[in-house]
Formats: structure tokens, C-alpha cells, sequence
């Protein structure tokens, strides 16, 4: 048995989320988690030494599940990093040309039942690959959500998942920048739509969460401009679940000349600090962006 915040099935252990990539053994080799996660049904008093993939998760036909079975201490979603750190050997696969990490979890009424992590190729109806996103699936009290993500070689353990964004209301204005010199500068006024969902995220060692939007552009003056538009802080045990419409920036969006007005490729990215209770403190890019265009003239209007 593994002691402390984790758990062995006969050969288990706990891990946690989608798109996590996982550092290679060798520079030349790119690896996924593979495993399946019982759900917050089961804890370190469930009674599960024998338990194979169809007793403990009791899965239908054609359902995923991966050896080791994992369990967490609390049934709460597993510390990632702890098991990379540990017992990463056993837990994970190594990831063929074309194949992409995959996440197949099921919920029951809403909420997660059991999880299962493994390398795969995927393809869509098309028979296109699929290298990134997410697909939902519903049939009456029971769902199923499967995430795609590549994993690359030299990158470490982290937290990532899908985020859906899109730019609604946009215009620009020049207006006198008093902050600064006081010249007239470009002034983007936007709102926006998010939808992401969270929850998988936090486990026993993520504290909050400190979520953040920006914007990326180039300019003549600068080869890159990243201007943060907006933040959010989530505490464990609040709502992750974001569905956000029409919603107002925190923050001005200035440019620091007139670089707004017309330009045709701007970037929106969400990007998440974790904050743990201990340890290293990663900055994690969403799966998914939006690319928007600000109009060629300014707006003469109250915004």
C-alpha cells in the first residue's frame, strides 16, 4: 500500500486530470497517464484489494478501464504530481506517432462516477484525427465526456482542460491615455462569452485557483502585446463550473500607441495559476482560444 494521500489496488495509485501531459523518460519520448480512477465512491476504508475493473466501476461493454485502479484518500479527484513523482512508471503509457492521451469519464445525475485515462488514436466522423478538444454524450441519468490531448516530450505533469470563448459586442476609440503621456491612444472595449468546466482540477492539494483572460496581438512597436482582460479567483468547494455570456473586462484594454484600430488577429487565451496547499505553483494554458478583429473605424459612441 501506498502510504500518505494515495493507494494501491493490487498494483493502484491516484492521478488526476485530462491534458495532463507527463514529463518524458527520454528526450525523444512523450508519455500519457494510464489508469482508471473508482470515483468518490470509493476511499482509503473501501474495501478493494481484489477489486478488478468490472466489480470496482461496474462498466458496461466497449467502457475503458485501465490498470492500476486508483483510489484517492478522501474519494476526492488524486494529486497528479504526487504520483509522477512516486510511481509514475506504473501508471503511465508511452505514446505512439498519431496517438493522443485520452480522458473517458462518466457521470451519474450530474455528477463524476468514475474516470479512466489511456493512449489512443481517435478519429472523428470524417475519420479526421482528433489531437485536442472535448466531445459530451448524454443518455437519460447517465453522460459521458471524452477529452483528447497530445502530450510533448521534456514537458512536465500539469493541469489542463477545454475552454470554449467568444468575443460578442467589440469596438475601439481614441482617447487620451492619462495614465500615461496623455497622447491618444487605442481604447478596445469588449464582452465576451467563457465556458469551462473546472472541477476536475482540485484535489486535495489544490487550495483555489487564480484564472485569468488575455489578449495577444503584434504590432509594428512590438513584436508581442499581452494585456490581461479579466480574473477570477475559485476557492475549493466553490462552483467551477463556469458559463459566462455577454460578460463586461475588468481591466482597460489599452494599446500603447494606435495598434487596435483594424488590426485583424487578436487572440484571446485563458491561462489558470494553481495554487496547492504545497509544492510548485504551475501557470497552465486553456485547451482552446478565440481570434477576433477590431473594427476599421472608431466607435463616436458611449461605450
Amino acid at each position: 500500500m501506498i502510504p500518505s494521500k494515495s493507494f494501491l489496488l493490487p498494483i493502484a495509485l491516484i492521478i488526476g486530470l485530462c491534458g495532463i501531459l507527463i514529463e518524458a523518460r527520454s528526450r525523444n519520448e512523450s508519455r500519457c497517464y494510464q489508469f482508471t480512477w473508482l470515483g468518490p465512491r470509493w476511499h482509503n476504508e473501501s474495501v478493494f484489494m481484489n477489486a478488478t475493473c468490472r466489480d470496482a466501476t461496474q462498466l458496461a461493454s466497449g467502457v475503458p478501464c485501465q490498470q492500476p485502479l486508483v483510489v484517492s484518500d478522501d474519494g476526492t479527484w488524486p494529486d497528479v504530481e504526487y504520483i509522477w513523482t512516486h510511481y509514475a512508471d506504473q501508471a503511465t503509457c508511452v505514446l505512439a506517432d498519431n496517438d493522443v492521451c485520452a480522458q473517458y469519464t462518466m457521470f451519474f445525475n450530474g455528477r463524476v462516477d468514475n474516470s479512466t485515462y489511456f493512449c489512443t488514436r481517435a478519429v472523428d466522423s470524417n475519420n479526421t484525427a482528433i489531437t485536442n478538444g472535448c466531445y459530451e454524450e448524454t443518455h437519460g441519468s447517465r453522460s459521458t465526456r471524452v477529452c483528447f490531448c497530445r502530450s510533448v516530450p521534456g514537458t512536465i505533469p500539469y493541469y489542463r482542460t477545454t475552454a470554449q470563448m467568444n468575443t460578442v459586442k467589440v469596438v475601439v476609440k481614441n482617447v487620451p491615455d492619462y495614465g500615461a503621456s496623455r497622447e491618444r491612444n487605442d481604447l478596445g472595449y469588449l464582452t465576451f462569452d467563457l465556458k469551462t468546466d473546472l472541477s476536475n482540477l482540485f484535489n486535495w492539494n489544490v487550495k483555489q485557483l487564480f484564472l485569468y483572460l488575455t489578449a495577444e496581438y503584434v504590432t509594428p512597436n512590438n513584436e508581442l502585446n499581452q494585456v490581461v482582460l479579466w480574473d477570477k479567483i475559485i476557492l475549493r468547494g466553490e462552483n467551477a463550473l463556469l458559463d459566462f455570456k455577454n460578460m463586461n473586462t475588468k481591466y482597460y484594454f489599452w494599446d500603447d500607441g494606435n495598434g487596435l484600430k483594424g488590426h485583424n488577429n487578436v487572440t484571446l487565451s485563458l491561462s489558470w495559476n494553481i495554487i496547492p496547499n504545497a509544492g510548485l505553483l504551475p501557470n497552465i494554458p486553456a485547451i482552446g482560444q478565440h481570434s477576433f478583429k477590431f473594427p476599421v473605424d472608431y466607435t463616436q459612441t458611449r461605450v
